[in-house]
């Protein structure tokens, strides 16, 4: 994935956008079983059915949104950790360098003093 994907959830804007997505999607389910329970022309035993039927759909539709977005918050930590492995090893090479050169000038001045 890619910084210009639009789901990318390293970045925190996108990330809090489907959070609130996620609850006003939740809300709105809601709000309807709600006002269908108000408005609806059922027996108490139908409506009961109707609540206990819609509570399992909402369920379901958060279980699903959950398992999404903790998919995609693995993934960007997998991506994540990559780019931390990748840049670890970059500075031990660096490093390892740097630590021949001295040693390469620590030969030449010696060379240099017992010549």
């Amino acid at each position: 994935m890619d910084r210009h994907s639009t789901y990318y959830v390293g970045d925190s804007r996108t990330t809090d956008r489907l959070a609130f997505f996620l609850l006003g999607a939740a809300l709105g389910a809601l709000v309807a079983a709600v006002l269908a329970i108000l408005y609806a022309p059922q027996s108490g035993d139908e409506t009961r059915e109707l609540i206990v039927e819609r509570g399992r759909q909402l369920g379901g539709r958060a279980r699903s949104g959950g398992d999404e977005f903790i998919h995609r918050v693995r993934e960007a930590t997998d991506e994540w950790a990559a780019k931390l492995q990748a840049a670890a090893d970059d500075l031990v090479a660096q490093g390892r360098m740097t630590a021949e050169e001295a040693r390469s000038q620590v030969s030449e001045m010696l060379t240099r003093v017992q010549g």
